[in-house]
C-alpha cells in the first residue's frame, strides 16, 4: 500500500482523488459498453469493416462461408502481400482497406501477380488502386441503391440487380471497362486487363458485407465477378490480423485505444499519488513567531551578549515617552499606567529600574499596549 504523502496539500488530495475516480470511472464505462455489446451482438464477432473474421454486419465473413459451400478453396492471408504465395490462379480480394498503407514491396508484388495471370478484386474506397494503377477512376461518394450488370467483361444474364448502400461510384478512367451500373447510369464497378490478370474495383462495398450479401442477388454477383479458378485469398493483414503478431494484435482496436488511455489516465494518477520532491506552496500567509517567542530568542541572544541592560533601558525609555505624552504636567505616571490599560509588572516594568530578563519582556509588552492606544 502506497504510505499518505506528507507533503501533499489539501487541494492536491482532492485534485488525486478527482484523478483516481476518473480513472475508475473510464474503466468502469469501457466494461459496461463491453458487456451491452456482447448481449446486444447475440454472440456475433467483431472486428474491423470488410474482415472475413467479423460476422457483425460490416463483416464479410459470409462472403468467405459462401464459397467455402461452393466448394472453392479460401485463405484469410495474415502475411504481408510479399510475403504471401500466391498463385497465377489465385484471386485476391481486398475489402474496406482504405485505412492502411500497402509498402512498396507489397504493390511490387502486387503488380507481378497480375502480370502472371491472377485476379484482384477491390471493394470500397482504398488509395492503393491510384498507387497501383496510375490511370485509375477516380472514386466519388455519391452512389446509387441498386447495381445491375453492364459492358463486355460480364454477360447480361450473370445476375439481375443487386442492392447498394447508396455511397460509392466512379468518375470511369479511359483504361477501365464499367461492368457494373445503377438506375441512373452511375457507374459502381469497373474492371480492365493488366497484364495475363484481371482487375476489378467495386466502389460500393455493401455487396461484400453481410448486411448485404444475402440481399437480391448480391451473393451471384459477387460470384460472377469473382468466377474463381482457384483459391480466392482475403487479406486480412490490413484489418490488423498478421501471423505471428503477438498479443497485441489479438486484442480489439477499440480496445487497444481504451487500454492506451487507462495507461495514460493511471500514469496521472500515480504521479498526483506520489510523494512530492519538495514542500508544497502555502496557501496562506505564514505570519512571524508569536512577540513573547520572539522576545525570548532575542532576548537570551542579548543576554549572552551582555547587551540586556541596553535593550532594557531602551525600551523602558520610549514606554516611558509613550505615557508622559498622552498625560498631562505633574500627573503621576503610576495612575496613567493603570489608565493605558497596562497591569501592575508592566507598569513596574517601565517605572522601575530591574533590568532582568522578565523585565526586558514586561516593558515590551507595555510598549506595544501603549502603541496601539496611539494608533
Amino acid at each position: 500500500m502506497i504510505p499518505s504523502s506528507t507533503t501533499i496539500s489539501d487541494e492536491g488530495r482532492r485534485t488525486r482523488r478527482s484523478l483516481l475516480w476518473l480513472f475508475g470511472g473510464i474503466v468502469a464505462l469501457n466494461i459496461i459498453v463491453w458487456v451491452a455489446t456482447s448481449f446486444s451482438s447475440g454472440g456475433s464477432v467483431s472486428g474491423p469493416d470488410g474482415s472475413t473474421f467479423v460476422t457483425t454486419p460490416d463483416g464479410s465473413a459470409a462472403v468467405a462461408g459462401m464459397l467455402e459451400r461452393l466448394g472453392i478453396e479460401v485463405v484469410r492471408s495474415r502475411l504481408p502481400l510479399d510475403e504471401a504465395d500466391l498463385s497465377s490462379e489465385a484471386t485476391l480480394v481486398l475489402i474496406d482497406v482504405a485505412a492502411d498503407e500497402y509498402t512498396t514491396s507489397e504493390l511490387r508484388a502486387l503488380e507481378e501477380f497480375l502480370n502472371a495471370g491472377g485476379s484482384v478484386i477491390v471493394a470500397g474506397a482504398t488509395e492503393v488502386v491510384g498507387r497501383l494503377l496510375p490511370d485509375a477512376s477516380v472514386w466519388r461518394s455519391q452512389g446509387g441503391s441498386i447495381a445491375h450488370p453492364r459492358g463486355p467483361l460480364l454477360a447480361e444474364d450473370s445476375f439481375q440487380s443487386a442492392p447498394l448502400s447508396g455511397f460509392g461510384s466512379f468518375e470511369v478512367s479511359t483504361s477501365d471497362t464499367p461492368i457494373w451500373t445503377t438506375e441512373d447510369d452511375e457507374v459502381v464497378a469497373v474492371a480492365r486487363a493488366v497484364g495475363g490478370g484481371f482487375f476489378a474495383w467495386v466502389a460500393d462495398s455493401y455487396p461484400f458485407h453481410n448486411a448485404g450479401i444475402g440481399r437480391g442477388e448480391s451473393a451471384v454477383a459477387i460470384y460472377r465477378l469473382l468466377d474463381p479458378s482457384g483459391s480466392v485469398v482475403f487479406d486480412e493483414v490490413r484489418h490488423g490480423f498478421r501471423q505471428n503478431g503477438g498479443l497485441l494484435q489479438v486484442i480489439p482496436r477499440n480496445w487497444r485505444r481504451m487500454l492506451g488511455l487507462a495507461a495514460v489516465v493511471a500514469l496521472l494518477g500515480l504521479m498526483a499519488y506520489a510523494r512530492r520532491l519538495g514542500p508544497p506552496h502555502d496557501f496562506r500567509r505564514r505570519l512571524p513567531p508569536s512577540r513573547e517567542a520572539y522576545l525570548e530568542a532575542v532576548a537570551g541572544i542579548m543576554s549572552r551578549a551582555g547587551a540586556g541592560a541596553d535593550a532594557a533601558e531602551v525600551i523602558r525609555t520610549e514606554a516611558r515617552a509613550r505615557l508622559t505624552a498622552r498625560t498631562s504636567a505633574g500627573a503621576d505616571l503610576a495612575e496613567a499606567a493603570a489608565a493605558a490599560g497596562l497591569d501592575g509588572r508592566e507598569a513596574e516594568a517601565i517605572l522601575g529600574e530591574s533590568r532582568d530578563d522578565e523585565t526586558l519582556m514586561a516593558a515590551d509588552r507595555a510598549l506595544a499596549i501603549l502603541n496601539q492606544e496611539r494608533q
